[in-house]
């Protein structure tokens, strides 16, 4: 399992890890969020998020 968290700059780092499943970052409100391709739809991850990436591939936020 890997936990990473989302600090607003470290979008490349996510990357190397989730390849095309992350979508670029946008800025709402005065924050950055991203948004990652999952199977059963996109989910968006916000500053200070959790993204959490299990054994088999699948993802979630805390």
């Amino acid at each position: 399992m890997t936990r990473i968290q989302y600090t607003g700059s470290n979008y490349d780092e996510l990357k190397a890890i989730l390849g095309d499943r992350l979508l670029a970052p946008y800025f709402c409100m005065g924050l950055t969020m991203l948004s990652i391709l999952t199977d059963d739809g996109p989910i968006t991850v916000n500053e200070a998020d959790y993204v959490v990436i299990g054994e088999n591939g699948e993802i979630s936020i805390e």
